[in-house]
């Protein structure tokens, strides 16, 4: 049986991967290429292209004149395709596939691969038949005081155009899926342009699109490093809305350069989590340590410290490494296990983490576990007596570390959380839901957790972040609504 996937790379080894133009896959005529290793065995396993500016261009302009008529296409033909394409993701031998070459390409844990391809099969469904409601209004005119019944508006949700699609390496397929499927289900077309980090495996969700119908250029590919890229591919002119997901000062950058063009941008969180005096801290531990040390720490919604009074964190703690040595194993992602922790990214991902917990224990931080690092593995850690005003807790470190945070009341906690430069999540623990409501509608970030880690999901859900976590909304509804424009035409009806 024939490589569902052999269009897309050369025989080689490691393989060289091309970028799809206009229905093509192609080959840089650069005649560079940008190699990518596994954080799992150190060991090359692909290579993509370093694309040109003029690449760059065919690939956008392909996107603009196919966009014209694409647009044009029934939304039950344009749903079909997503449906397919969602059906081809669950393929036994793709999603085997699949989940194989993430575990290698990002160090995810083969459990969480397959979870992640899974979970993004059924979000192009759900766009799909999403996408099929959306509707534009009608208003009159004698709805206004002083006008008469001579006018009316027929508004309708129009595509946008040519959509940037950035996604991030710890998620290359899912959002990847989350702009390209909503993007084309409302009629737009789609650059993407994965991390380099990541690429390999967005690309093969591209060739399962191509072969799921979708018509040449409609979708184009752009790869290369974004700090030779990036700048030229933000500022097309025929770009018409850029969805990133990715640091906040990667986001920072891309929005000085855009102009007035629409954004819609997840960066960066520091999420807390507040425990009061009568959570149920088994609970609460049991959540917390999922929620900071799945995938290494490295999800925007990971938890990233605790905040708590005295007497509840000296009760808190032990339950937390109890859980901790229960739920988090160090080790090869590629074992049968969901307790896995593997590799960070790449060296200077790991390098950072080290640096951070090294300036807090300077500064008088007490490592209660873990703390070292052994390659790109960093082992679980447990930080105590942490300042707020230190940089582990200040930034985003964005690797397996958390830490305890004492505060004196439940205002200091909340000062705490408000005086972050991050927004996007935090988490409450207590068995009192009219108290955490309450402190919720304190709490100023996009979403805040009742007895939960943060998380994306539901993926129907509205998901935001406010001050550097991001502009816009997603979730389903609200990502086509974003990808959308209002167009009104006033039918004038004198007597």
């Amino acid at each position: 049986m024939p490589d569902f996937f052999s269009a897309i790379k050369s025989s080689d080894n490691p393989p060289v991967y091309k970028y799809f133009c206009d229905g093509e896959w192609m080959t840089s005529k650069s005649g560079k290429t940008i190699e990518i290793f596994s954080p799992v065995t150190n060991e090359p396993i692909g290579k993509i292209q370093s694309l040109t500016e003029e690449e760059i261009d065919e690939a956008i302009d392909a996107g603009f004149w196919a966009q014209m008529a694409w647009a044009k296409v029934p939304l039950d033909k344009r749903a079909r395709i997503l449906h397919l394409a969602a059906d081809w993701l669950r393929d036994s031998t793709n999603l085997t596939n699949l989940a194989n070459l993430l575990t290698l390409e990002i160090g995810k844990t083969t459990a969480d691969a397959e979870d992640e391809i899974i979970r993004t099969a059924d979000l192009i469904d759900y766009f799909a038949e999403e996408g099929r409601n959306l509707r534009g209004e009608t208003l009159e005119s004698d709805s206004f005081p002083g006008y008469e019944k001579d006018k009316q508006a027929i508004i309708a949700r129009v595509p946008r155009g040519v959509i940037l699609s950035i996604s991030p390496f710890n998620y290359p397929i899912n959002l990847s899926a989350s702009k390209i499927a909503p993007a084309l289900m409302i009629g737009n077309a789609v650059i993407v342009k994965p991390a380099t980090q990541g690429c390999l495996s967005t690309l093969h969700l591209v060739e399962i699109f191509r072969k799921a119908g979708l018509p040449a250029g409609i979708m184009n590919t752009v790869t290369g490093e974004g700090s030779e890229i990036g700048d030229y591919l933000v500022t097309h002119p025929k770009i018409s809305m850029v969805c990133f997901t990715g640091s906040t000062l990667v986001g920072e950058r891309i929005a000085e350069k855009t102009g007035m063009i629409p954004l819609l941008f997840e960066c960066g969180g520091n999420n807390p989590a507040v425990v009061l005096d009568n959570a149920d801290l088994e609970l609460a531990s049991r959540e917390i340590i999922k929620g900071a040390f799945s995938y290494s720490g490295q999800r925007c919604t990971a938890v990233k410290y605790v905040l708590a009074q005295d007497l509840v964190m000296d009760k808190l703690t032990p339950k937390l490494l109890d859980q901790l040595d229960k739920l988090v194993k160090l080790g090869d992602p590629r074992e049968k296990t969901t307790k896995m922790v593997g590799p960070l990214v790449n060296k200077q991902a790991a390098e950072t983490v080290e640096n951070r917990v090294i300036k807090a224990k300077v500064a008088g931080v007490k490592i209660l576990v873990g703390g070292k690092k052994q390659g790109l593995y960093f082992e679980p850690t447990i930080l105590d007596e942490v300042r707020p005003d230190l940089e582990i807790v200040r930034s985003e470190t964005f690797g397996p570390v958390l830490s305890l945070i004492k505060v004196k009341n439940i205002n200091e906690a909340i000062t705490i959380i408000n005086s972050s430069f991050y927004g996007l999540q935090a988490c409450i623990f207590t068995q009192d839901e009219g108290t955490a409501i309450k402190l919720g509608q304190r709490i100023n970030v996009g979403t805040v957790q009742i007895n939960s880690k943060p998380q994306r999901g539901p993926d129907h859900f509205p998901f935001m972040g406010v001050k550097g976590s991001g502009v816009g909304v997603q979730g389903v509804h609200y990502t086509l609504e974003a990808m959308t424009r209002l167009k009104s035409v006033v039918l004038n009806k004198p007597e």
